[in-house]
């Protein structure tokens, strides 16, 4: 008999050991689709009102070499009507002082459409600056995610991968334009 009660007993707390491991499991998954929905509306807020930065831990050329940067130093910059793009490296001070090249515009034709499939955003817009115009074409993901290609005048073409953030929420050190 108290074998009985001591084997029924076990197998009670093995019950609930398993309840609660899904119970847990349940909960995580539920916390991770409110966050997911959370930044889907950050990421919404930020791309409808034309404030954000993306700040870029990957930069990519015309011929596809990919570098790792520091994305304090390399990102693309949307105030409004007011816009910067900015490549930068620790190993040199350079031009604009962060060792790359700052340029800093006005934003024009800013436009977005939702993908209703993908749930991203793809987002173009004109910068123009003293010393030329840029094309940037974004795709802004859900989570934050996002890649942006820019082309001028001059021949070539450079991406930025990363992620969107606030601009009060951004930790990107701009440096000083040619101009």
């Amino acid at each position: 008999m108290v074998a009985l009660f001591i084997t029924v007993s076990g197998m009670a707390q093995e019950l609930s050991k398993k309840e609660q491991r899904q119970l847990n499991k349940e909960l995580k998954k539920e916390q991770k689709e409110k966050e997911a929905a959370a930044k889907a509306l950050v990421t919404q807020f930020l791309v409808e009102n034309q404030r954000f930065v993306l700040e870029a831990d990957r930069l990519r050329d015309k011929r596809g070499n990919t570098v790792n940067v520091p994305a304090t130093l390399n990102f693309i910059a949307v105030d409004s009507l007011e816009g910067v793009l900015q490549i930068g490296s620790n190993a040199y001070v350079g031009r604009n002082g962060v060792g790359g090249i700052t340029e800093q515009g006005t934003v024009a034709n800013y436009s977005y459409k939702l993908n209703e499939r993908s749930g991203s955003y793809n987002v173009t817009y004109f910068l123009r600056s003293p010393t030329g115009n840029y094309d940037v074409q974004m795709v802004v993901y859900r989570d934050g995610r996002a890649d942006a290609t820019v082309s001028s005048t001059w021949p070539g073409k450079l991406n930025y991968s990363g992620f969107l953030v606030a601009p009060g929420a951004s930790r990107v050190w701009k440096g000083t334009t040619r101009y």
